[in-house]
């Protein structure tokens, strides 16, 4: 910059320095604040971003969404570790709605996303209607849990399948939840007619053994 120049820019008020940056600078001061928002943003979403290690689908008429959260806490502190830190539980609801003749079945925003999601591997517990269990279980979505040397099934209340099918073959594939557990029932969960079962296809089958023996208080 020029002599001559450096004294006009030296004798310009505030505001007219200011107008005269903006004009000749502006392109480079609005891509500068973009790189250093997208900087933060990423940054941001790293640290912050959950590792969910378990992810539990609740298919139902209701519950309490206020407590879902809590649930969360409870699962991640009982069976993976520190709730505030980076590894979680995931809780996902499924809601059931009256068809046209009486019945319900699951919406279809809910059914689409339960899809996927199975078909992802990023399910390991479902707790479900007893409807969708025999659908389901026929098509060798569930993992045997008789074969389960972990789980003691003595005194539950089981559910099985009893005719083989293709590759499936007979055996307990799901339990009866029952009518008086102590966490579906703070979740304001209808969980009175729900069989739980562990996905075979789900990838962290240690971990959903140790759910299903916490949630149904199994020794």
């Amino acid at each position: 910059m020029s002599e001559e120049r450096k004294n006009w820019f030296k004798n310009m008020t505030t505001k007219e320095k200011v107008e005269y940056i903006w004009d000749y600078y502006k392109v480079y001061i609005i891509v500068s604040i973009l790189v250093i928002y997208l900087l933060v943003s990423f940054t941001s979403s790293i640290i912050n971003r959950k590792d969910y290690v378990l992810n539990i689908a609740l298919i139902g008429k209701y519950m309490d969404f206020d407590r879902q959260s809590e649930f969360s806490k409870k699962v991640t502190k009982e069976l993976i570790g520190d709730p505030s830190g980076k590894k979680q539980a995931s809780i996902d609801f499924y809601r059931f709605v009256k068809g046209p003749n009486g019945n319900f079945t699951l919406d279809p925003a809910s059914t689409q996303k339960l899809m996927a999601r199975m078909g992802a591997q990023d399910i390991d517990v479902i707790v479900l209607d007893k409807n969708n269990f025999d659908i389901l279980a026929r098509q060798g979505a569930f993992l045997r849990l008789d074969k389960v040397k972990e789980l003691n099934l003595s005194g539950l209340n089981v559910a099985k399948v009893e005719k083989p099918s293709g590759e499936l073959k007979p055996g307990v594939y799901g339990i009866y939840v029952g009518w008086n557990n102590e966490y579906l029932k703070n979740l304001g969960y209808d969980y009175n007619d729900k069989i739980i079962a562990i996905m075979a296809n789900g990838q962290r089958k240690d971990l959903a053994i140790k759910f299903v023996k916490w949630l149904l208080d199994v020794k």
